[in-house]
């Protein structure tokens, strides 16, 4: 696959809208980069021995927020690649992708349905929702919403942000998926703390 002609359509695509309102301009396109990358290191330490779909998780990544909020976007994105990427993929690269992308929001953890792959991918996309990513997210909804004060930022988690994690963490199909999903969940929170604590005017010392 070139790359480099991928990132080109996926930014020709995604790189100057907005799927969401309270999301930066490009958000789908730089999720979906994020996402691919994070499904191949997903893949290296669970299935170490076997990287023959890398480049088919990469591009099902970059791709597959392409019809976000063109519901059932998944099945919308599937479509829509097989036709702005007919020369860029094999057939059989054309299947391994679609299937992938349709299925990353067809979540079944503890069961066979989804391959290793489309699972792989399923977890890099949830996982790419906390963090860091999450801190800034939660930013740019207060600023889209009229940019109100840093302390506004409790009014969502204290009261909504747990669930979330909650519903979250129960889709991840692997141990590992987990494990990151609560090292990131544990510093954004940490990070979000303080920040309220110094909306208020408070030092840590």
């Amino acid at each position: 696959m070139d790359f480099q002609k991928l990132d080109g359509i996926a930014f020709r695509l995604m790189g100057k809208r907005k799927s969401h309102f309270e999301r930066e301009v490009g958000a789908a396109y730089f999720h979906g980069k994020r996402t691919g990358k994070g499904a191949v290191q997903l893949r290296k330490k669970l299935v170490p021995e076997d990287g023959s779909m890398d480049d088919i998780l990469l591009c099902a990544g970059m791709f597959h927020d392409m019809c976000k909020g063109l519901e059932p976007h998944s099945d919308n994105a599937a479509f829509l690649c097989r036709k702005v990427l007919k020369d860029e993929l094999t057939e059989e690269e054309m299947e391994l992708v679609c299937r992938l992308i349709a299925a990353h929001d067809k979540r079944h953890p503890g069961t066979d349905v989804n391959t290793v792959w489309e699972q792989l991918l399923q977890d890099a996309d949830i996982l790419d929702h906390y963090g860091s990513q999450g801190i800034w997210m939660s930013n740019t909804y207060y600023v889209y919403h009229g940019q109100r004060e840093m302390a506004a930022l409790g009014e969502f988690y204290f009261s909504e942000w747990d669930k979330q994690c909650e519903m979250d963490r129960r889709k991840l199909n692997f141990d590992l998926s987990k494990q990151i999903f609560d090292e990131k969940a544990a510093f954004e929170g940490g990070v979000i703390q303080r920040m309220l604590k110094e909306a208020e005017g408070d030092y840590l010392l």
